[in-house]
Parts: structure tokens; C-alpha cells; sequence
């Protein structure tokens, strides 16, 4: 509920900057009442330098390839794994086997946010999983940093780790 939250609160400031732009640009600076006159020429300025600064932003990919070496055209499946489930927003992870003899063997692995993620970004840094076995289990243990963004500017990160058995 707490991501809820977080995400209408962005969309609020967001409307809001909007108001005051259009607002501006038609009225003039009386737009600005003079108890809000701090906060609405702050959430301007943060809004116009967001714009100015969001063509300079590298996205970060979250694809990690666990083993290089294999080559060649080998029998690969793939599973995908839910591994947080909210109410707006869910983090998922794909990893990619490829045949080993009876077994299959991770070679890559990517992680991404689905669903309502307007004020969040998911840094994929870490997995670990084991050998897939024809009817066993495979475990696996992913770590990664969910940055939580108020109007573009990273107010909060905070680490998730998980681990399961991937069937």
C-alpha cells in the first residue's frame, strides 16, 4: 500500500508542476498565491531542471550473463520467477538455461519492474543460482536496490534480497 502511496504522491507534484507551467505562462506570476509561493516556484524549479536533465540519464540494463563460455546452438528454456508481488507493482526475474548434458545450466539472467513503477527504479545487482535437473529444484538468491524517486530525484534506496526454489 505503501508503494500506492508513493506513486500518487508523485503524480500529484507532477499535475501540480504542470498547473503551475500552464498557469505561468497564461496568468503570469500571480499564479503564485503567496502561501504556497515557496513551495511552487521550488517544485517548478526542480521540475524545469528534471526536464532539462532527463536526455542526460543512462539506463541501466539489469541483464547479468552468468556463464560466457557456452556456445554454439544448445538446447535453452527459460523460466520466469515473481519475485515481489504488490498491489501496483511487481519485480520479476527471467532466467535463461541452456542444455548441459541432463542438466540445464544458467547463462543469463534479467530483472525488471512491471506494472504502476512511475516513481521507482530497479538496479539488478546480484544472482546466484544452481544447476536446473530434470523433476528437482534449483535455488536461487537475487539482490538488487529498489530506488524510490520523488519527481526524478532518488530520495530513498533500499536493498531487496531474495531467494526461493525455482520448480
Amino acid at each position: 500500500m505503501i508503494y500506492l502511496f508513493w506513486t500518487v504522491l508523485n503524480g500529484i507534484i507532477f499535475f501540480y508542476f504542470l498547473y503551475l507551467i500552464f498557469g505561468f505562462i497564461a496568468i503570469g506570476k500571480r499564479i503564485f498565491r503567496p502561501q504556497f509561493k515557496i513551495v511552487s516556484i521550488t517544485i517548478m524549479f526542480i521540475g524545469i531542471i528534471q526536464i532539462i536533465s532527463a536526455s542526460n540519464k543512462e539506463e541501466k540494463n539489469n541483464m547479468i550473463v552468468i556463464n560466457e563460455k557456452i556456445n554454439g546452438n544448445y538446447n535453452s528454456m527459460s523460466k520466469t520467477i515473481k519475485l515481489e508481488d504488490n498491489l501496483t507493482m511487481d519485480i520479476v526475474l527471467l532466467i535463461k538455461y541452456t542444455a548441459d548434458g541432463d542438466s540445464f545450466m544458467p547463462t543469463a539472467s534479467h530483472s525488471v519492474l512491471t506494472g504502476f513503477v512511475g516513481s521507482y527504479i530497479w538496479e539488478f545487482n546480484s544472482i546466484q543460482t544452481s544447476n536446473l535437473n530434470p523433476n528437482e529444484q534449483a535455488e536461487y538468491s537475487v539482490n538488487g536496490i529498489l530506488k524510490w524517486n520523488l519527481f526524478g530525484i532518488n530520495v530513498y534506496s533500499e536493498s531487496k534480497s531474495f531467494s526461493g526454489i525455482i520448480k
